[in-house]
């Protein structure tokens, strides 16, 4: 039997938690008796292990009862790691101590380690991703690139894989906690019981990964005043031409320099933070009107519409129509 173990914190989501204890209780026992009207047995051992085995609530009030402490819980072949809320804009450094301790001996004694979303954190702070590719919520991008320079962090992924064996795991935003599952049934229980938890639960992968669903940051740097004030000029003029040209001037800088200056401060070169600045008042358009693709691309400064999909494509993973079909307001219904 699988034996899995689930860790569980105050700063954790119950959704995600409960949903991997859920789904990963499911092979060998739901199948059988929903479609043969057969009893099962379960194939994987599931605890929630924490600090602690007295009850307490994680986030939103959400109950836990933990089966086991984290000096019990020394023979788990996978540790599933929830999400565990750290703010995007705060140090994340002594987070979890005990955890991530518990975490790094688990792996060193051959425990695979999958995380969800802000989870890799955990995993970051204990030294096992460096010089790795990792993934998380795409928001942690800039957190990873403040304080864990040496990880290849990708905010595209839904899943990467690192370490020893591909022993790392790690899933992106908070519901790739369901690719996690399926893959985790696939890995060591084979595709027949991923299939069949697909179809029980009534859920899929996002084959598309985390792009189409990212969103820039709209926070302006404070730090560098002359930057500052270029990122401010753009707010209102980024469907301008030659609008790099323009805050070169506006900074006073020679090219070189502001280039410099302005991916120190903003973690952009000048033209990537252009494009995505227009790319999120393209997504706004595309939500939100039936203007034509011509018509958006021309509203955010791009005279040329092929010009202005390569770039969409490029900074979302997918075409403007595409992102249209999924996101536009229509397709959530009216709330009246």
């Amino acid at each position: 039997m699988l034996k899995v173990d689930i860790l569980a914190a105050p700063e954790s989501a119950g959704s995600i938690l409960y949903g991997l204890y859920d789904i990963l209780m499911l092979p060998g026992v739901a199948w059988p008796r929903v479609v043969l009207g057969e009893p099962g047995e379960s194939l994987i051992r599931v605890r929630i292990v924490a600090s602690t085995t007295s009850p307490f609530a994680c986030r939103g009030g959400v109950p836990i009862t933990p089966h086991v402490t984290l000096n019990e819980a020394a023979d788990g072949d996978v540790i599933c790691v929830p999400n565990m809320t750290v703010p995007v804009d705060e140090c994340p450094y002594g987070w979890f101590a005990e955890e991530v301790s518990w975490l790094e001996s688990r792996y060193r004694a051959g425990a695979t380690i999958a995380t969800v979303c802000s989870g890799a954190l955990l995993l970051a702070e204990a030294g096992l991703l460096a010089g790795e590719e990792a993934t998380a919520h795409w928001a942690y991008e800039k957190t990873f690139r403040d304080f864990y320079p040496d990880v290849k962090f990708c905010p595209e992924r839904i899943l990467t894989f690192a370490g020893d064996e591909d022993r790392l795991v790690l899933a992106g935003g908070m519901s790739s906690w369901q690719d996690l599952a399926l893959y985790l049934i696939t890995r060591f229980l084979g595709p027949e019981h991923a299939v069949q938890a697909s179809k029980f639960y009534v859920i899929s992968d996002h084959t598309e990964g985390q792009l189409p669903y990212a969103a820039m940051s709209q926070r302006i740097q404070v730090e560098d005043q002359t930057i500052n004030e270029c990122q401010m000029w753009l707010r209102d003029n980024y469907a301008v031409p030659n609008t790099v040209s323009r805050m070169q001037e506006l900074s006073g800088f020679s090219r070189r320099t502001f280039s410099r200056r302005f991916r120190t401060a903003t973690g952009y070169t000048p033209t990537d933070y252009v494009q995505a600045v227009r790319t999120e008042e393209a997504k706004q358009l595309l939500e939100t009107t039936m203007s034509s693709i011509e018509e958006v691309a021309e509203e955010v400064g791009y005279s040329d519409e092929r010009a202005f999909r390569r770039v969409f494509r490029k900074r979302t993973g997918t075409s403007p129509s595409a992102y249209r079909k999924r996101f536009h307001y229509s397709r959530f219904g009216s709330p009246h």
